[in-house]
């Protein structure tokens, strides 16, 4: 592949230099130097970076045509090991040199969110990314992930974290972020890393409550009275993932069921974990059905009516079995082309084992979740003993019967899914 304008001449020898160095001192330097010049580009020399990895880093066609051909002759071990060797893009062994960089995890983390960007615009990039994900599943696998609990006395450089990636429920500075880190019935669980410093990779928000929320206005509720003894239900209302450059890394289910067993441990009197979760696709699935089918975009125009300020009293109650329909529908009638649930965020629960159990409509007057779902949202119930479905957040045990079956097939095709892809969500 020809050079790049783009593309300092500099960097590529300095790369090819750190695939040749050998293990001594110097090459965490060299790591560092080449880190360093690669962060300095703009965003056409970053692009011409990736297509040089990609056409110029690869494995030598005619080294692994020669190791198929001494395995196919002697298929031993070694054979197998040399094939494997030959394989390898050199590509690979180039982000494994980086990482020998002071702070070199983080530092590849935020060079593969740069790469995500120019991937959405090179799909043909695809095989630096296979080589970026083969080496992030095994760095950050779980054995090296540790499960912490944070609260408003843990150190800042921590919580500052859940200020600034805090997406499903934004929070509106300080103040809001002790109003969910400070109080006995709320807690916040985070996965950190050793070589990612005080930087959370994923958090989840929990209250713990005496009923199952319909709604999101116990976030809000500053001055609700303090649960005790009646405790018995743990909410898991927003999953943060806080490194785009780890999309693709399942983190989310491992970090539910550490959080569950903790909870569990710590606090035994509660025995219901839900969430309160959005439902991201559900207003551009409904404006796209046939009027005469879920309902189509006359019933949204008529959800938008209802709940607008002045709306007839009544017009949400009146509206809020089609809607129900519709959301059911929607969260597990249809699939996507791959046999998955439609809903990203019902993937991903479903796909972790939980059912769904309530849907609750209107349930957050939140902007973006009124963009997304009309005020709609969820709760997915984990360890449940069957499967349930709700109705306007009500448990409808007649409705129960009809749709029992219909989760656990979609968990087992989503779970299916979800272990081939490991696209993780927030929820």
């Amino acid at each position: 592949m020809d050079a790049s304008p783009h593309l300092p001449r500099e960097l590529t020898e300095q790369c090819a230099a750190l695939l040749d160095v050998g293990d001594g001192h110097f090459k965490p330097t060299l790591a560092s130097s080449v880190l360093d010049a690669f962060e300095e580009l703009d965003p056409e020399g970053r692009a011409a970076f990736f297509h040089h990895l990609h056409g110029n880093l690869v494995a030598d066609p005619a080294a692994v045509d020669d190791a198929i051909a001494r395995w196919r002759d002697a298929p031993t071990q070694q054979s197998a090991q040399q094939l494997h060797a030959a394989s390898e893009s050199p590509r690979q062994a180039l982000l494994r040199a980086l990482n020998l960089a002071e702070d070199g995890t983080f530092r590849l983390v935020t060079m593969r969110s740069r790469f995500l960007e120019v991937l959405a615009e090179h799909p043909e990039l695809e095989p630096v990314d296979q080589d970026f994900l083969h080496l992030f599943r095994s760095w950050f696998n779980a054995g090296f992930l540790a499960l912490h609990e944070l609260s408003w006395h843990s150190p800042s450089s921590l919580v500052e974290h859940i200020l600034q990636y805090e997406a499903v429920h934004p929070l509106g500075g300080w103040a809001d972020l002790r109003s969910r880190l400070e109080p006995a019935d709320r807690k916040c669980f985070a996965f950190l890393h050793p070589s990612m410093g005080d930087r959370p990779l994923i958090f989840v928000e929990v209250a713990v409550t005496e009923d199952v929320p319909a709604s999101t206005d116990f976030i809000t509720d500053l001055g609700r009275a303090r649960q005790s003894s009646a405790r018995t239900v743990a909410t898991l209302y927003s999953i943060n993932n806080t490194f785009p450059g780890l999309r693709g890394i399942p983190f989310g289910n491992h970090l539910i069921k550490q959080v569950i067993a903790h909870v569990r441990r710590h606090d035994p009197e509660v025995t219901t974990f839900v969430t309160l979760s959005p439902v991201p696709g559900f207003r551009r699935w409904l404006e796209t059905q046939p009027a005469d089918g879920a309902g189509g975009r006359r019933l949204a125009e008529e959800a938008d009516a209802a709940l607008r300020p002045g709306a007839p009293v009544g017009a949400v109650a009146a509206l809020r079995p089609a809607i129900v329909a519709a959301a059911r529908s929607y969260l597990l009638g249809g699939t996507d082309g791959r046999g998955r649930p439609l809903d990203r965020v019902a993937r991903f629960h479903l796909g972790n084992g939980a059912v769904l159990d309530r849907i609750n409509w209107p349930a957050s007057a939140e902007q973006h979740v009124l963009d997304q779902s009309f005020g709609l949202m969820v709760n997915y119930l984990y360890d449940a003993p069957g499967d349930v479905d709700g109705d306007g957040g009500e448990r409808d045990r007649t409705e129960r019967h009809r749709t029992e079956r219909v989760p656990a097939t979609a968990s087992s095709a989503a779970g299916a899914a979800h272990r081939q892809t490991t696209t993780e969500e927030t929820t």
